[in-house]
């Protein structure tokens, strides 16, 4: 009986052993599956960091452009308004010579006429105090 005893003994451990090695390989797929899926979700957001960098540096390279177009832009407008900006000063400055000029003469205008008219006085004066000899 003790040989009876004694396997009957083993079959429980047998079965135990059995249990807890399915058990530990069952653990073992599932803890593996886990580190599979947290590192293919590292090697997701690892690709999404990179793709997101290299769309901001693009981003970056576009502003640097445009911010170099704008003020290339803005170089040459403040130019061109300068030179607006002297044309109409000198436009003014003619202005004011052609108004004086014209103020000068049409003083002179009047003084001629002025002087004319004293003439034309003085001659018609002379001539109807002279006798004429018809």
């Amino acid at each position: 009986m003790a040989s009876s005893t004694s396997s009957n003994s083993q079959q429980p451990d047998d079965s135990s052993e059995k249990i807890a090695q399915q058990f530990l390989s069952t653990a073992n797929d599932y803890f593996r599956s886990e580190i599979k899926l947290v590192a293919s979700d590292y090697d997701c957001l690892s690709q999404m960091n990179t793709t997101a960098l290299d769309k901001y540096n693009q981003m970056r390279r576009k502003l640097e452009h445009v911010n170099n177009s704008v003020r290339t832009m803005n170089d040459t407008n403040c130019t061109k308004m300068l030179s607006t900006h002297t044309q109409l000063n000198e436009i003014e400055d003619a202005m004011s010579n052609l108004e004086s000029t014209i103020m000068h003469l049409d003083a002179y205008s009047r003084s001629l006429e002025t002087q004319v008219k004293k003439f034309e006085k003085t001659f018609l004066a002379t001539r109807t105090m002279s006798p004429t000899k018809d």
